[in-house]
């Protein structure tokens, strides 16, 4: 018993550690939850993490999938494959039983675009409990939803929220302002939730900053000593934003371009674009 007892309490200083060292809260709470969903299931079998096998995991997987969507397996398979690399560099296992395991994500090595399944589980993964998720889960409405090119996200003031009756919301974008792009995209209820709770959660730090006014970034960066005026985001920051998020989904190859053609397939079906 001892000898138990020892191991599991290496195995939870190794977890802690594992999820400490993760840079993202986002990712860190995404894969705590994976290791907790896989520790449930284990036990369930009658195992644990020690003596799991790569049929084991292969089990999970199926399990998995028979509930949540290809992309979001690959985040919690990617969760566990870096783990057991953790417990096998302290030696707790002598190999990883999820690194054989192949992605979930059939073809994904084959394609590179965004398709509606992972499309659907990258608008999940930001965590709203936050500012920074909040923020987050609006940008990528407006470019998984709305279809909006990073410069025109850049660019957005809080003047171009604007009247638009064709839609259900009422309410629209003037995006590309001054260029040959320039239009009013309608909000959809879902963008518009997403952008009321943005708004809502910065406006204390807008104020702040005297970030308020109608010449004001509309999206700006969630930095609590931000400069007078607030600070737009800036196109590297929303690239980086979405490779952070690519990378739970397995998928660091991600870009703004692939989601934007994914809001551009899905707009004859869906009505998720709409330019007026």
């Amino acid at each position: 018993m001892t000898g138990l007892r020892l191991a599991a309490g290496r195995l939870d200083a190794c977890r802690w550690a594992f999820l400490a060292r993760l840079g993202s809260e986002t990712t860190r709470r995404v894969y705590a939850a994976a290791l907790v969903q896989f520790d449930a299931w284990l036990r369930e079998q009658g195992k644990g993490w020690l003596d799991a096998t790569p049929e084991d995991v292969n089990a999970f997987c199926q399990f998995l999938l028979a509930r949540v969507s290809p992309p979001t397996v690959g985040v919690r398979l990617t969760a566990l494959r870096k783990f057991y690399t953790e417990l096998a560099a302290h030696h707790l296992v002598e190999r990883n039983p999820a690194r054989i395991v192949g992605p979930s994500t059939r073809g994904r090595r084959e394609t590179t675009v965004c398709d509606a399944p992972m499309l659907t589980a990258l608008l999940a993964l930001p965590d709203k409990r936050t500012l920074v998720g909040l923020r987050d889960a609006c940008v990528l409405r407006l470019l998984g939803e709305l279809g909006l090119r990073v410069s025109e996200i850049c660019l957005l003031r809080q003047q171009d929220v604007v009247r638009c009756p064709a839609v259900e919301t009422g309410l629209g974008l003037q995006v590309g302002r001054g260029t040959r792009w320039a239009r009013t995209v309608g909000l959809s209820p879902a963008v518009k939730v997403a952008l009321d709770d943005y708004l809502r959660r910065d406006l204390p730090l807008r104020r702040l900053a005297k970030g308020f006014g109608p010449e004001a970034a509309l999206i700006q960066g969630t930095a609590a000593n931000r400069p007078v005026g607030g600070r737009p985001l800036t196109p590297r920051f929303i690239f980086k934003l979405v490779r952070r998020y690519g990378e739970l989904l397995d998928y660091p190859a991600l870009n703004p371009q692939m989601i934007r053609r994914a809001a551009r397939a899905q707009a004859p079906e869906e009505g998720s674009v709409t330019d007026v």
